[in-house]
């Protein structure tokens, strides 16, 4: 089953009770940065490996959701998961 991810829009307000996942294009590539109130993102990483960091995160942490804020210049791949909102 695909993982379900909150979509936020970029200037959207940010839950305090989610983990933050940007993805963006860096140097010509699809990456994406985890965050959470209390956690300053870490260094860019490949969308798989940074969502799974975001489940991480959620557990460690006890957050509610993932959110996903995705850049203009990047198109979302279903294999990653299904946008909701």
């Amino acid at each position: 089953m695909a993982r379900e991810l909150r979509r936020l829009y970029p200037n959207q307000r940010q839950p305090h009770d989610a983990v933050i996942v940007t993805v963006r294009q860096a140097l010509g590539r699809t990456v994406a940065d985890v965050a959470a109130v209390e956690v300053i993102a870490d260094f860019p990483q490949p969308v798989p490996q940074a969502l799974a960091a975001a489940e991480a995160l959620q557990a460690q942490a006890g957050l509610r959701e993932i959110a996903v804020i995705i850049d203009s210049e990047v198109e979302w791949r279903p294999e990653w998961g299904t946008l909701v909102g």
